[in-house]
């Protein structure tokens, strides 16, 4: 397998896999403080704590990202709204209507959801394929599939 740079034919090339997780940080951190103060009704004394967890992540690290899956909760969501509003403003103009506002979300939420499974069970295990066979040149930036 040829892993140099088709471009500028280094051999300084990684996976995007790679360079995805070498760009990640977990932070984990805690403080601690104290404070006195005076004012108009006296002398005030403070004591605080505060921590911090996440992920710091570098910008090579997200243009390196895995490709993501169809979420379904946001979307869903949305459509709720979406046929909810749909079914106030119909219901206000003519009753009758709700019920097609009331079959948009019915509709829409299973299409949404077969799509969303159809590209989650079919298509994103191919693009996760080709992500973890793509290779980044860490001297001229550019980004290959392996052969």
């Amino acid at each position: 397998m040829d892993l140099n740079c088709p471009q500028c034919k280094s051999e300084n090339t990684q996976r995007l896999s790679t360079a995805f997780e070498s760009g990640l940080s977990h932070v984990n951190t805690s403080s601690k403080g104290v404070g006195i103060g005076v004012g108009p009704d006296g002398i005030g004394v403070g004591v605080g704590t505060a921590s911090t967890t996440g992920t710091s992540q570098t910008v090579a690290s997200q243009r390196a990202a895995p490709p993501a899956k169809m979420t379904y909760l946001k979307p869903l969501a949305g459509i709720f709204v979406l046929a909810l509003v749909l079914v106030l403003v119909a219901s206000a103009i003519w009753k009758p209507l709700g019920f097609f506002a009331q079959l948009f979300w019915v509709v829409g939420s299973v299409l949404y959801v077969y799509r969303a499974y159809q590209f989650n069970s079919k298509s994103w295990p191919v693009l996760l394929q080709e992500w973890q066979n793509t290779f980044l040149c860490n001297r001229c930036n550019h980004v290959f599939l392996a052969n």
